[in-house]
């Protein structure tokens, strides 16, 4: 008989599952579990092309790490999307049983090509944003925030372009496109926070870099932006018939 070394690191509750086109996975803790059991959680919560967006079947993969505070251990994963969720959380999975943390993810090293990912995974983009809000250079409001910053007129900021911000918008929102955003910097206000949405996030992330670069110290990303907060007030509003607080939803 072999004399091997056998050791039982038990189970972290990796899944994956087929809904109609859609791939879902999940690994480790989610953000409320892990707050619950006493682990000091945050999470950040991004949508990017799973593929190089020229190629024809390019879709937006949600994707949401949750990590510990402040050592940066990952604590979990959730992903869905038309593409490739399942390799994205077995990616995650294999970090959490090596005791990974985002200064790791953010440099892991992935196959690349422009039909199966971009340049940065969605994984690299998620750890990097995530270490960007661990270290404070960065915060954000959830989705599931937004209702309440818009019932109270909070200064909301939307940087998608003219015709974007036309064809659905939230309610109160100001239109100033990341394109014209350096010469109409002055009509935002230093007082208040403010809140910066795009179509997924990316726009946005800019354009608070930018604010913050010119003396702004009071200011957030929306998380999943626009495409996130119509996905999430859609399902609300037609199971619940409350008030929309978009003025039209906007999937694409």
């Amino acid at each position: 008989m072999y004399n091997m070394p056998q050791q039982n690191k038990g189970v972290i509750g990796s899944a994956s599952v087929q809904i109609f086109d859609l791939t879902c996975a999940a690994t480790g803790l989610n953000e409320k579990t892990a707050l619950a059991n006493g682990f000091q959680a945050k999470s950040v919560y991004i949508i990017a092309p799973d593929k190089v967006g020229l190629m024809p079947n390019s879709n937006p993969l949600h994707f949401k790490l949750v990590y510990e505070v402040p050592t940066g251990k990952i604590l979990g994963a959730q992903a869905i999307g038309k593409g490739n969720a399942d390799k994205r959380i077995d990616v995650i999975a294999t970090m959490i049983t090596m005791n990974g943390t985002l200064a790791d993810l953010k440099e892991l090293e992935l196959s690349y090509s422009p039909m199966f990912s971009t340049a940065r995974d969605v994984v690299n983009l998620a750890a990097l944003v995530a270490q960007n809000q661990l270290f404070g250079h960065y915060q954000q409001v959830n989705v599931d925030e937004v209702r309440g910053l818009v019932e109270r007129k909070a200064y909301i900021l939307d940087v998608r372009e003219k015709n974007e911000y036309e064809a659905g918008h939230l309610i109160n929102a100001i239109n100033i496109p990341l394109s014209e955003l350096r010469e109409r910097m002055n009509e935002i206000p230093k007082d208040v926070p403010i809140y910066v949405h795009c179509r997924s996030g990316q726009r946005s992330y800019n354009a608070v870099m930018a604010l913050q670069n010119n003396g702004y110290t009071n200011v957030f990303n929306v998380a999943g932006s626009f495409l996130g907060i119509c996905l999430y007030e859609y399902f609300n509003d037609m199971t619940t018939n409350q008030e929309k607080i978009v003025t039209a939803y906007n999937f694409k």
